[in-house]
Order: C-alpha cells, then sequence, then structure tokens
C-alpha cells in the first residue's frame, strides 16, 4: 500500500466487511445470486436495512445486481476476495504475546539495523543475520 489513495480505498472495503448484516449478506451471495425479498426471508432485518447495507457493499465494488422485472438480484462481484477474505477471518489463529524484554530486544535490534542502513556503503544485516543492501539515500 503504497499511496495514501490505495490506503484510503483498503480502508474502505474493511469497512464494508465491518458489520454482522454485511457478512450475513456475503456469506448468503457466496451461494449465489439473491433478491432482496429472498435475503428479508433468510436474514433478521427489515427489506429497506437489507437495502441500505447492499448500497454499503456495492460502493465497496463487492456486489452488484441484475434487474429482474421490479426486483433486484445481488451478487458477488468479487467472489475469490470475499470467500478468502471471510475464510482468514474466520481461522481460529493463536494470540502472539510479548513480554516488554521482548519488545526492548526487537526495538534495540531495529535500532542497530536502522543506524547501519544509514551509513553509507555499509551493509545493513536483517534479523535472520541474513546481509542486505542498504539503500542510497
Amino acid at each position: 500500500m503504497a499511496d495514501s489513495r490505495q490506503q484510503k480505498a483498503t480502508a474502505e472495503l474493511l469497512k464494508a466487511f465491518s458489520h454482522p448484516t454485511r457478512l450475513s449478506i456475503l456469506q448468503e451471495l457466496l451461494a449465489g445470486p439473491r433478491c432482496v425479498t429472498d435475503m428479508e426471508e433468510i436474514l433478521p432485518a427489515r427489506q429497506a436495512n437489507i437495502s441500505q447495507h447492499l448500497a454499503v457493499l456495492r460502493n465497496a465494488r463487492l456486489v452488484d445486481y441484475a434487474q429482474d422485472g421490479v426486483l433486484k438480484c445481488y451478487y458477488l462481484c468479487r467472489p475469490r476476495l470475499v470467500k478468502e477474505l471471510l475464510t482468514l477471518v474466520g481461522r481460529d489463529e493463536p494470540m502472539v504475546t510479548r513480554t516488554a524484554a521482548e519488545i526492548k530486544a526487537d526495538k534495540k535490534r531495529m535500532a542497530e539495523i536502522s543506524e547501519s542502513s544509514r551509513s553509507v556503503g555499509a551493509p545493513a544485516v536483517a534479523s535472520s543475520g541474513v546481509k542486505r543492501k542498504s539503500r542510497a539515500r
């Protein structure tokens, strides 16, 4: 994520995933296209609320719709992204805990790497002990 425009777009995308009703809608749409009336029968929300959430998902370019008479049938525009992100956040990853001493040692190591990379022509050593090229400033 090099520039702030990309960071903003990523934040907006992640915000679209940040509501339980929208997550339920995305999960339903993974199975295939659904009309709002279909979703109203499945989700614990009213049609107007579902439509508001679908608008957020459309703005995030996650869903779109095809008109079927008077009904709008929604589908996933980026099904692979939705599936992979839902799978990722659904994993039961263990939490990593660090002691104050470990954090202090890491900060010291990073400061040493930063200092050595500032030296012109001096190779910087990564945490793995492998030398890497220093960048000229």
